[in-house]
């Protein structure tokens, strides 16, 4: 199981990616699922749409939205009585400060 979760961590294991751009095999890198991204471990975890449903997103918006509301209340900045009522802006800027909502950051 370590040996599994390393693999992972290091993008090594034996997926359609890794097969033709590491291991250079002649085949295809599409994912077979969705055959809208190249097959790896992070479009696997986060960006398949035919294994990330709707509902995942629908979850995350709401909870980033109060902690956005949340947020905006605690800095004194407008905001709605009822958190399910407030609508995050995606970027605000204040003091020095960015609040950023349902944008993407990219990470290594």
């Amino acid at each position: 199981m370590e040996s599994l979760i390393i693999a992972a961590q290091d993008q090594a294991l034996n997926m359609r990616y890794h097969q033709k751009n590491i291991m250079k095999q002649p085949t295809d890198s599409k994912r077979r699922m969705c055959y809208n991204a190249e097959e790896h471990i992070k479009h696997t975890v986060m960006g398949c749409t035919k294994l990330a449903p709707p509902e995942y997103s629908n979850i995350y918006n709401k909870v980033s939205g109060y902690i956005h509301w949340t947020i905006r209340k605690q800095m004194w900045l407008q905001a709605t009585n009822r958190y399910y009522e407030h609508t995050p802006e995606r970027v605000i800027n204040i003091k020095g400060t960015t609040i950023m909502w349902d944008a993407p950051v990219v990470t290594d």
